[in-house]
Parts: C-alpha cells; structure tokens; sequence
C-alpha cells in the first residue's frame, strides 16, 4: 500500500528543493562551473546528505552556512573540518 507523504516530509522537500537551487547558484559563481556540474557536484556531497536527512536539522541552518559546509568539505575533503558541525559558529 503506498502512503502519502505526511504534511512535514513536503514541507522539507520543498524547503530542500529551494535551499539547492540557491547553493547551486553559490557555487557556480564561487567555482565558476556550470549548472550541471554545481548540481552534480552538491547532489552526490556529504553536506547534501546531510541537508536532505531531515533527523540532522541541517535544514535550519542559511544557506551561506551550508554552502561554506558545503566549501569546507570541497575545499578540504571532510565537513567534520567545517566550524558548523561542531556548533562553533552557530
């Protein structure tokens, strides 16, 4: 039997859908990329992991903070280097 989704998982896939679109912007004007490869690039990251998983209310953060998580992972291999993980900026 196929369940609707429950008023907060469309809430948070629409919150997601927008937050992606603007990072993806981010990152095309940060990394000079096309649209494709900043979509594919933050489709297959750990931060997007992340920010789609609604349990680690990753979700509540701006989107210049996931983006510099996003960065940070990038930039370094790891988000766990990114002062937003550990709450050091928040």
């Amino acid at each position: 039997m196929n369940s609707k989704p429950s008023i907060e998982e469309r809430k948070h896939a629409l919150r997601l859908y927008k937050q992606a679109c603007k990072i993806t912007q981010l990152i095309m004007q940060s990394y000079d990329i096309d649209e494709y490869n900043a979509i594919t690039d933050f489709y297959h990251s750990e931060t997007y992991k992340l920010l789609s998983d609604y349990n680690t209310k990753l979700w509540w953060y701006s989107v210049y903070a996931i983006f510099d998580i996003y960065k940070t992972e990038r930039e370094t291999g790891s988000i766990f280097n990114s002062p937003y993980i550990f709450g050091e900026c928040v």
